[in-house]
């Protein structure tokens, strides 16, 4: 409760004050999405990857971050430089793995145990390529990185590793039993720089840490709460920040992470449970996303699954988990001038869509409506027509599908939102400064005010 409060209290954008007293949610991703323990999502060619644990470690792929397919496993049998280090592991079981691309390099970590016991190992494969079609694909096994043996505090699982702006390489990892450290990595092999070179405590009483560099700071993702009981999964999300990769991470009260603190950033949520794993992913144009998964979904029977959500960031340096728009019937409004999104009472195919003071009226409302992966149509709420881009404006036809009728809308770091057409891949931007009825256009997105949309229940 002491939370909450302090998160309604703190200085948020007015555009994330709007957004947190809709009624829009998340929606699910598509295709083969079942993960645990998904590592950070990235990028090859034109494909995105996920690995997660199971056996060899299971990988999926994506074409457009939303419908997921299975890509098989990394390898058949933990490789025996690893494997030595955990006798009591069944030689094929990886647990929560994570990758970073570097030097042209994808570096993969993993981390080898076994249930109940702490005497634990992370290890390192790399490839040229993720695309297994490449003749250049090939995991390469380049041994143990760190470990853990009985009587540490320390369980070494949960690897994270982090590639710094001075070109630095960190790899963060542990769970409940004992501590997370911190160790300093050769960014030439990705190996710990040396033996017995320094190991940092930067939480406790936590696990599945990430850490991230955003404006300056440091922020330090790790999962309190337990996992792998389903719906009955208690993970959730915090977070602290730091000025150093080395710590110490505080969270919004000052608390030091190393001592079990951390402010909550995503927990439980409607009938999803045990959000855990956090990885980001960067996005074009101020576009931030980040990647989750659920422990369980009280409506829907089976295990994790992956989810991918708006990253945001308070005013106060903060990060917030953002939210993509349900299908539902809403207000446009324009964030420079705070008029709203209309067509003419009496407006017919081929009406041109303006900017107008809200005045509650079905001609100023639009039913939005996913159509397929992140797009989605448009459509008057008054007229049963939908928006669509004509030139460089914006008007209303009936309905057939095509890309310049489909919209792709997309929550920016402050909360409001980008709303593009797919073709010709250009934003609606509100022309008007003022509060005056002026025509929208489409323009090439460069976040001005112009850009910026407020979506809420009208």
């Amino acid at each position: 409760m002491a939370e909450w409060m302090c998160l309604m209290g703190c200085r948020w954008p007015a555009a994330v004050i709007a957004l947190l007293s809709s009624a829009a949610i998340v929606f699910g991703l598509d295709g083969e999405i079942r993960i645990h323990d998904p590592s950070t999502i990235v990028r090859c060619k034109d494909r995105y990857y996920v690995f997660g644990t199971g056996r060899g470690i299971p990988i999926l792929s994506s074409d457009d971050l939303f419908t997921w397919r299975r890509e098989g496993r990394v390898f058949d049998r933990i490789p025996e430089s690893v494997k030595k280090y955990v006798p009591k592991n069944d030689d094929v079981t990886v647990w929560a793995p994570d990758v970073v691309y570097h030097n042209s390099i994808y570096y993969l970590y993993y981390s080898v145990s076994a249930w109940g016991q702490f005497v634990s190992a992370v290890g390192l494969v790399t490839n040229k390529t993720l695309d297994p079609n490449d003749p250049d694909h090939q995991w390469k096994d380049r041994g143990m990185v760190v470990h853990s043996v009985e009587g540490q505090q320390l369980n070494a699982i949960d690897p994270g590793v982090i590639c710094c702006p001075d070109g630095r390489m960190w790899l963060c990892y542990g769970s409940y039993h004992g501590n997370v450290e911190l160790v300093e990595l050769d960014p030439n092999t990705g190996l710990r720089i040396r033996p017995d070179s320094p190991v940092y405590i930067i939480a406790n009483h936590s696990e599945a840490s990430k850490i991230i560099y955003h404006d300056g700071e440091y922020y330090l993702f790790v999962n309190h709460g337990s996992c792998c009981q389903g719906v009955n999964s208690t993970y959730n999300i915090r977070v602290g920040r730091s000025a150093k990769v080395t710590g110490p991470y505080l969270d919004r009260f000052g608390q030091d992470l190393a001592r079990g603190a951390g402010s909550l950033f995503i927990a439980a949520e409607g009938t999803q449970i045990g959000p855990g794993h956090f990885g980001p992913i960067l996005v074009e144009d101020g576009i931030e996303r980040f990647s989750i998964h659920y422990e369980g979904d009280l409506a829907e029977a089976g295990r994790s699954f992956l989810d991918i959500k708006p990253l945001l960031w308070t005013l106060d340096g903060w990060p917030m988990p953002g939210k993509d728009v349900e299908d539902g019937t809403y207000q446009i409004r324009s964030f420079r001038t705070g008029t709203v999104l209309q067509v003419d009472p009496n407006a017919t195919t081929g009406s041109r869509a303006n900017t107008a003071r809200y005045l509650a009226r079905d001609h100023q409302k639009w039913q939005i409506t996913r159509i397929a992966g992140w797009y989605y149509k448009i459509t008057s709420a008054a007229t049963g027509l939908v928006l669509q881009a004509e030139g460089q404006g914006v008007e209303l036809g009936q309905f057939d599908g095509r890309d310049q009728q489909l919209w792709r809308i997309d929550q920016l770091t402050d909360g409001t939102y980008r709303v593009a057409v797919k073709a010709p891949s250009q934003a609606l931007t509100a022309t008007a400064m003022d509060e005056s009825t002026r025509p929208v256009a489409l323009q090439a997105f460069a976040n001005s005010a112009g850009q910026r949309w407020v979506i809420t229940m009208p």
